[in-house]
């Protein structure tokens, strides 16, 4: 008795390790980042290495390290290496488009953050780009109002990086907001741009030529990205001038920027986006249709674009040194 109750308790084991092994394929998943010096692509890698770490998949990570031309031999390095998924985070489609080919040609799906679908790329888990841009304007009108109810003309200046479609988007909704007719009493000064190779730099001697010529006319400085703002809100303050003179916000949110925020630097305000709830969305996605073997047609929407909800942070809610923005996000099958 004793014998066969062993038996059978060995046989239950047995049934339950290999169904959960099935449950949980291993496959291994090809990461290429725009560059691992990037904050939004360090959080999106660590999101989705996470992820392969949770479900027991192995991860291949390649940085493009700010080179946009190298998308696609990236990606076509993937390719040689028998990968079974590609995740690509910050690119552009027509960078990507060649490995994008050679992916479909080797039966390996492509799956995007932050980077416009092509071909028959899965899923593209990003923020919505326009309504960000949007957004921040509307802040920016909203507080430079609350500074100076009484001016006749409040003056913004834009930094855009159009490099990438996703800054091209955020800089054109920034217009569109401040030259809409409920908004005669704000022009745009000035607009200037930099590049993937140059934001470090040219932000901030953008800033202070502009200061030096418009001087505190200048009520905001926006940046299409953290980035930007870091050198405009050190030039604002490399000039003599706090935020209470000229103050500066920008998309994406960094344990940088909220430094600055919780220090009362020129840089006031940030939208924050959930990089690692892009991955939860490839991540998803790669679960349902290279494990499972789904359809993508039964698992994502027909618009192969997934908007993971984002946050403003300011000096109200700024986080904590060492905490992260709570996002609460659970995924693509939210």
């Amino acid at each position: 008795m004793k014998k066969t109750l062993i038996i059978l308790l060995l046989a239950i084991l047995l049934i339950s390790v290999f169904t959960f092994a099935g449950f949980t394929k291993a496959i291994k998943v090809g990461f290429v980042a725009a560059n691992m010096g990037a904050d939004s692509n360090v959080l999106a890698y660590q999101g989705m290495k996470d992820y392969c770490e949770r479900m027991g998949w192995e991860i291949q990570l390649i940085d493009c390290e700010a080179d946009i031309t190298r998308y696609s031999s990236n990606m076509i390095n993937l390719v040689s290496a028998k990968v079974d998924a590609i995740v690509l985070t910050c690119g552009e489609k027509t960078l990507i488009e060649e490995g994008v080919v050679a992916a479909e040609k080797a039966g390996i799906p492509v799956f995007l953050s932050d980077t416009e679908n092509i071909g028959n790329t899965i899923v593209n888990g990003t923020s919505n780009c326009w309504a960000m841009g949007a957004f921040l304007a509307s802040q920016t009108v909203d507080r430079m109002r609350t500074i100076d109810p009484d001016k006749k003309v409040h003056n913004v200046c834009i930094i855009g990086m159009p490099d990438l479609y996703v800054h091209r988007q955020r800089k054109q909704m920034m217009e569109a907001l401040f030259n809409s007719p409920e908004n005669k009493d704000v022009n745009i000064l000035a607009t200037e741009t930099c590049t993937v190779a140059n934001w470090s730099s040219a932000p901030y001697d953008i800033v202070k030529a502009w200061i030096a010529k418009y001087g505190d006319e200048i009520d905001a400085i926006l940046g299409t990205w953290d980035g930007i703002g870091w050198g405009a809100s050190r030039a604002i303050a490399d000039s003599g001038m706090t935020k209470d003179n000229i103050f500066t916000m920008a998309i994406d949110g960094s344990e940088q920027t909220y430094d600055l925020i919780r220090r009362g630097d020129p840089f006031v305000g940030v939208i924050a986006q959930n990089f690692a709830g892009w991955s939860e969305v490839d991540g998803d996605a790669i679960l349902a249709v290279v494990v499972e073997g789904k359809d993508p047609k039964d698992v994502v929407p027909p618009s192969r674009t997934v908007y993971v909800p984002y946050k403003w942070i300011d000096v109200t809610n700024v986080p904590k040194k060492g905490e992260g923005v709570e996002f609460n996000y659970i995924g693509l099958f939210e």
